[in-house]
């Protein structure tokens, strides 16, 4: 046992290198090269031009124009970035790569603007700056038939056509789109249906979800139909909610953080995780129907419940929080909005803590 542990000391002690064919004598199994070789006690060889590959190396002999192209487009909105194209033929197709769209993707999540659709017209997109954001389409024209726009995620849309209740995923700054199969389940025109999209570096696949709750008239149970792009299918998932009446799910939801969220008309809201598929409740609270309507929405990473009230000719902002949805602030508008406008509806936070209102009738 002494000897044992001797001699693995003295191997772990030795240095290793790589070793190069001619290092190797005799007959060696072809299958011998299939990988880098570590031998001990062999004296490495530095390679003769190992000074000029540091040298080219060198971030002082770097440019701007490479700096900015490695370290600082990716951070730019894609409208931006369709000018920098011109700049030069490197960076337009260094731009136009399916490798740096993806990175763009996972390094640029400011919201840049909001679509917008009134019935029966195409849709519109409002930007939050026009020199820096922009849809190459706005009206989303590009699609075989007329679409309504039903949710959105980090970037991709999920549009529902108009004449048969098909289902469309969509990029609307590069117009590219696909036409999702029918579902199992009968979804109608105003499914409560959310959009799950996570761009990271190592999601190469730009893989996403289309979850909807199912609901059906006289039947109090909510089914969950998910479509993965992975399978490129249709499933019902074995979770089946029987505690809620599915006929007040409100249609559209909001994703974050791997979960779904459902609005109901129960007073409380509707949690279902993709991961394990189960849902849960959260309080919901109490909205005055006859002013406002409230939205999810995340403000600095955490789930929140933006909530119009009007009072005493006063309109407040309440902004609900936590596990239990208490009230964690209250935001006075500077002017009477609800004598004004008629209307105020939460549209949500974006970019961290810029809170969107929308406010009057249309």
């Amino acid at each position: 046992m002494a000897d044992f542990e001797g001699n693995n000391r003295e191997t772990l002690e030795d240095d290793f290198c790589l070793l190069e064919d001619s290092d190797l004598e005799g007959d060696v199994d072809e299958r011998f090269y299939e990988l880098p070789i570590l031998s001990p006690k062999a004296k490495a060889k530095i390679p003769v031009d190992y000074n000029k590959a540091l040298k080219y190396v060198d971030r002082k002999e770097a440019g701007l124009e490479d700096v900015l192209r490695d370290h600082a487009l990716h951070l730019l909105p894609a409208k931006t970035l369709f000018r920098f194209k011109t700049v030069s033929r490197r960076w337009d197709q260094w731009i136009s790569s399916p490798l740096f769209a993806h990175r763009q993707t996972t390094y640029f999540k400011n919201v840049s603007g909001l679509f917008c659709q009134v019935a029966d017209h195409s849709p519109s997109f409002i930007s939050f700056n026009q020199d820096a954001y922009g849809m190459p389409d706005p009206s989303l024209s590009f699609f075989p038939e007329p679409v309504k726009v039903r949710s959105s995620c980090n970037g991709l849309v999920c549009c529902q056509g108009i004449e048969d209740d098909t289902y469309y995923i969509c990029s609307p700054v590069t117009k590219e789109w696909k036409k999702l199969p029918r579902p199992n389940l009968y979804h109608g025109a105003k499914a409560a249906v959310v959009l799950a999209f996570e761009p990271y570096l190592l999601n190469f696949n730009e893989s996403y979800e289309l979850v909807c709750a199912v609901t059906f008239p006289d039947y109090p149970v909510v089914y969950f139909e998910i479509y993965s792009s992975r399978s490129s299918s249709w499933r019902v998932s074995d979770t089946i909610c029987y505690e809620l009446d599915g006929s007040g799910l409100h249609d559209g939801g909001y994703y974050m953080k791997g979960v779904v969220y459902w609005e109901s008309s129960s007073g409380v809201i509707l949690a279902f995780g993709l991961r394990d598929e189960q849902y849960g409740f959260l309080p919901l609270p109490a909205n005055d129907e006859e002013y406002g309507n409230g939205a999810l929405a995340m403000k600095h990473g955490e789930l929140c419940y933006i909530q119009p009230r009007y009072q005493d000719n006063v309109c407040t902002i309440n902004i609900h929080g936590n596990m239990d949805m208490s009230l964690k602030s209250v935001i006075n508008l500077p002017y009477d909005a609800g004598s004004t406008f008629g209307v105020c509806r939460a549209l949500g936070f974006i970019n961290g803590d810029i809170l969107i209102l929308g406010l009057g009738t249309r």
